[in-house]
């Protein structure tokens, strides 16, 4: 039995972080902090789980900005 008391934000819950939810049946929505989640057309109440974090940045695979410019050596005498 899992000692994890928190539970998935249902219908009707008012949205604490803005970001995209999927519920049960796989629908996808992107809500806004303050926003209520909302029925399911099909499920009515469902649960709503957080998939991502709305205007999510760019992820920069290649750490470019890590890494400082290098110099161009001016071969010019």
């Amino acid at each position: 039995m899992s000692k994890d008391k928190s539970m998935d934000p249902m219908t009707g819950d008012t949205v604490e972080t803005d970001g995209i939810y999927a519920n049960e049946a796989g629908q996808e929505v992107t809500l806004k902090r303050g926003d209520e989640f909302p029925a399911d057309l099909v499920l009515g109440r469902t649960t709503w789980d957080l998939q991502g974090f709305a205007e999510e940045a760019e992820i920069d695979h290649d750490q470019t900005e890590l890494n400082p410019m290098r110099k161009r050596a001016d071969n010019r005498t």
